[in-house]
C-alpha cells in the first residue's frame, strides 16, 4: 500500500512538471506570397527562435498559415525568429494529376543557411506576410 501511495504521488509530481519548461508561445498566422501577391499554394513554413523552439505551419492554397510550436496552432515564441519555407516537389508526369499547385519557389528559402527570411513575434496576436521568389 505504501509503494502504491508513493507511486501516486510521484505519479502527480512528474506530470504537474511537464510542460514547465515550455517558452510562452504567442498566436502566428499570415499568407506566404510572391513578389507579385499572388499566394504559394502549398508548402511548410518554419520559425526558428532564439530559445531554440522551431514554429511550424503548413501553407493552404491561399497561401496562409497558422503556425505552431508545441501544439498544431499554438503559435511562436516571442522575439526574432529564422524562417524557411519549403515545397516538396512531385513529378507531374503521373497521368490524370491535374491539381495546379502554382510555382514553385526559389530554394534558397528553404534553409536556414540561406534564407533571408526573419519574423519578430510579439505578445498578442501576430499576423505576418512572408515574400519569397519563383524558382529561376
Amino acid at each position: 500500500m505504501r509503494m502504491q501511495l508513493a507511486l501516486g504521488i510521484l505519479s502527480i509530481s512528474v506530470l504537474a512538471g511537464c510542460g514547465s519548461d515550455r517558452v510562452p508561445t504567442y498566436p502566428v498566422s499570415g499568407k506566404v506570397v510572391f513578389e507579385d501577391g499572388s499566394p504559394v499554394k502549398y508548402g511548410t513554413i518554419e520559425a526558428e527562435s532564439q530559445y531554440g523552439t522551431t514554429a511550424v505551419g503548413t501553407i493552404q492554397e491561399d497561401g496562409s498559415f497558422v503556425l505552431g510550436t508545441y501544439e498544431s496552432d499554438d503559435g511562436a515564441a516571442e522575439g526574432p525568429h529564422n524562417v524557411i519555407v519549403m515545397q516538396l516537389i512531385s513529378a507531374d508526369m503521373i497521368q490524370k494529376h491535374q491539381k495546379d499547385h502554382g510555382a514553385p519557389i526559389d530554394p534558397v528559402f528553404a534553409s536556414y543557411d540561406t534564407s533571408p527570411l526573419k519574423i519578430e513575434v510579439k505578445p498578442g496576436e501576430n499576423q505576418v506576410e512572408i515574400e519569397v521568389t519563383e524558382q529561376p
